[in-house]
């Protein structure tokens, strides 16, 4: 704790001097500040694809269908409502790291994010980096990292968004975002209420009750709230402090499965707070970012939803980073960070509080060498009380053959370290663990122009020591699902984003994005692929729409996956391949100035289809929302 403070008296006193050099008051203009920046301006080498507020509420129930229509990021999830993580390129979910403004808000129990458990539809914009990201986001960024943006506006403004969306099975998902602002002070203000009873029929022909009617998803209501506030102040142009908190509160009941849902009893509460301090300043050739920030995790799980016994699980996370960059030149940056963070974790179960603490330091060089070629070369060492962490590094650049054409090419080492569960869970942790890591190389083309954009990537990577939780972990404890690290595993495949737009007439216009990733992980000891990775993913969305009037369309395929380690394809160790279609159709009530209010009805799953992406665990099958935007 000692050198912390250290790192935040010195890093107040580099700012104090910078701000100091400022010794006029300048005129402010209009400003956007975003937390995250690095992930918008700075990323070398790597594709990054943006999901707008435009796409957030075309899927609003949760993050879970946003990312799923949206992106190249396949989704585990245990029924519709349930337990959902995101996993990019064959990897786990704690190989993907999920970031709230920059800050990492992975759970410290088992290292992943579950995205049920998140109040997004307030962000900004929900930015996607596929490939490693170790260096500037740490531990689990090895598949990907998804971010989630809350931007502050200094200039003069005053806007209001209300939406709100009802439909089958009770579902309803609403949500409130103010932003207010003048050339001193930004503020930004949502909330976010989610609610269903979720009793959906379980569409599968094989399982119906006596009377001959589809069985229903028993035991799987959920509700949730989220609040969050974002405010900023600007001292002078350059130097601005602001403030991010947020907070989630969430009860959910776990769906049964086929072939006898109504069995299912388990409930699932979780608590989450955030908070991020971050004072900015930038003058001359220098830069100086400090971020300090709080954050707290619960869950309690009642295996009888009528009990009041329950297992449980806290953590508490404090963290500073102090980021120094230094302008050469408009062409030339060397960029240094120092990370700090001190992490506590209570599990029922295990009989003390586990402690871990980590200390990073990070160089970077970002050089222009003309109009056509930049590059960036990034390095990092962490220091964890725990274990031995590997240097990693990244090397990336961007070559323009032309104003529309770009090739890109990163290379990099990333890691992740075993989390608390995967060491100390009662009956089935295993401290022998070490921590994963991972070499890959990206390969990319861009093609852009005004109205079309075509982005491809192909990928390779070698990950050592990769954890896995497997009923075969370990001889003395058979049948108990224990975590090992597997020999290798090497994961390879493409990426490839399009988007077209173009205006016919003033009124008229046509968008088009589609995504898909075709990806082979395998353990190479077995040669057999690793469980849960579609080789095939594809989505697609076509939106139409004139001055009163809109229509879209979406389409997700998957390809089969398997559920067990040895591949077998028989009933209930794959889960089969499937499409389905969302479509909308909508009308605008009011465009006036800044007022405008849009009327839409949505049918999800169109043609009906069964599909699952758990065992025994059907999703819905058709189903209509009505959704109200209005802007004011």
């Amino acid at each position: 704790m000692k050198l912390c403070n250290a790192f935040f008296l010195l890093s107040m006193l580099c700012c104090a001097v910078t701000v100091a050099q400022n010794d006029s008051i300048n005129r402010l203009g209009k400003v956007t500040i975003v937390a995250d920046s690095y992930v918008r301006n700075n990323v070398v080498g790597q594709k990054v694809t943006l999901i707008t507020g435009d796409n957030i509420v075309k899927n609003p129930t949760n993050l879970t269908e946003t990312l799923r229509f949206n992106s190249v990021v396949a989704i585990r999830d245990y029924g519709n409502g349930g337990t959902s993580s995101a996993r990019f390129r064959g990897t786990s979910a704690a190989n993907t790291a999920v970031m709230w403004n920059g800050i990492n808000v992975n759970a410290i129990g088992n290292g992943q994010t579950g995205l049920n458990s998140l109040s997004l539809n307030t962000a900004d914009e929900i930015v996607i980096k596929s490939g490693g990201g170790s260096v500037k986001y740490g531990s689990g960024a090895i598949g990907g990292s998804i971010h989630a943006n809350d931007n502050l506006y200094f200039h003069k403004h005053q806007n209001f968004q209300l939406f709100s969306s009802y439909g089958s099975f009770n579902t309803t998902s609403n949500f409130l975002k103010t932003n207010l602002g003048t050339e001193k002070w930004a503020l930004k203000l949502g909330a976010n209420f989610n609610k269903s009873d979720n009793d959906y029929d379980l569409i599968d022909e094989r399982y119906k009750d006596a009377n001959g009617n589809y069985l229903k998803n028993s035991n799987g209501d959920y509700e949730n709230y989220g609040l969050n506030l974002s405010v900023g102040y600007q001292f002078t142009e350059g130097n601005t402090l602001s403030f991010y908190t947020t907070g989630f509160k969430g009860d959910r009941l776990f769906s049964g499965e086929l072939q006898n849902p109504s069995a299912a009893n388990e409930k699932y509460k979780d608590i989450n707070q955030r908070n991020l301090l971050v004072w900015e300043v930038q003058k001359n050739q220098f830069s100086h970012v400090v971020k300090t920030a709080y954050l707290t995790q619960e869950y309690r799980y009642f295996k009888n939803k009528n009990s009041n016994s329950f297992d449980f699980g806290k953590s508490k996370r404090w963290l500073f980073n102090y980021d120094f960059k230094y302008h050469f030149n408009k062409k030339t940056t060397i960029n240094t960070y120092v990370d700090i963070q001190n992490i506590e974790g209570d599990v029922s179960g295990v009989p003390n509080k586990k402690y871990r603490e980590q200390y990073a330091f990070a160089f970077g060089f970002n050089s222009i060498i003309n109009k056509q070629w930049k590059y960036n070369i990034e390095s990092k060492k962490e220091f964890n009380s725990a274990f031995k962490v590997p240097t990693v590094f990244s090397l990336g650049s961007n070559y323009a053959l032309n104003d529309n054409n770009e090739i890109l090419l990163n290379i990099s080492t990333n890691y992740r370290v075993p989390t608390l569960n995967d060491l100390h869970w009662p009956g089935q942790g295993n401290e022998d663990l070490i921590p994963e890591n991972s070499k890959q190389i990206d390969a990319g083309y861009q093609y852009k122009n005004d109205w079309f954009t075509f982005k491809s990537t192909l990928f390779y990577m070698h990950v050592l020591d990769k954890i896995i939780w497997t009923p075969i972990g370990d001889i003395n404890r058979p049948d108990v699902w224990t975590p090992i690290n597997l020999n290798e595993s090497i994961h390879k495949g493409a990426e490839f984003y399009a988007s077209f737009c173009y205006p016919f007439s003033k009124y008229h216009s046509v968008d088009v994005a589609t995504n898909y990733i075709y990806t082979v992980a395998k353990d190479t000891e077995t040669n057999k692929e690793l469980i849960f990775v579609p080789r095939h993913l594809f989505n697609a969305t076509v939106n139409y729409q004139n001055n009163i009037f809109t229509a879209y369309v979406q389409n997700l395929s998957q390809s089969k996956v398997y559920t067990t380690e040895d591949n077998i394809n028989t009933p209930g160790a794959v889960l089969n391949g499937f499409t389905v279609f969302n479509a909308g159709t909508g009308v605008s009530l009011l465009k006036k100035g800044t007022k405008s209010l849009h009327v839409i009805l949505a049918v999800k799953n169109i043609f009906n289809q069964l599909y699952l992406y758990s065992i025994s665990r059907p999703m819905p099958g058709r189903n209509y929302n009505l959704n109200i935007n209005y802007k004011f």
